[in-house]
């Protein structure tokens, strides 16, 4: 069976105010399973970065390595790098006095 997103995002808020899974799951008939996979991917949705967060933070910090912007976003540095060639965007890969390879 498939559920609306309306009804899934009231299932999730109601958890998220403090019922646990197996309370929640029967009050909305749906199969505790089923409510921690809709969570989990709540949770990975919830993580992602914006785009626009991101070029935002650039344009305050424009000297900010790749590794302290991942840092900030909890991201990885190729992300970084990915989500800024996109939008050609550029900043520095390695801290000053760091070798060129």
């Amino acid at each position: 069976m498939s559920y609306n997103i309306k009804f899934r995002k009231r299932a999730i808020q109601y958890h998220k105010e403090g019922s646990s899974i197996r309370a929640t799951a029967k009050i909305f008939a749906v199969s505790p399973n089923t409510l921690n996979a809709w969570l989990q991917k709540y949770r990975n949705y919830e993580g992602k970065m914006s785009e626009d967060a991101l070029l935002g933070y650039l344009g305050k910090i424009p000297d900010a390595y790749q590794s302290e912007v991942a840092k900030h976003f909890r991201s990885r540095q190729s992300t970084i790098c990915r989500t800024m060639r996109r939008h050609n965007t550029t900043c520095k890969k390695r801290k000053e006095g760091t070798p060129k390879e």
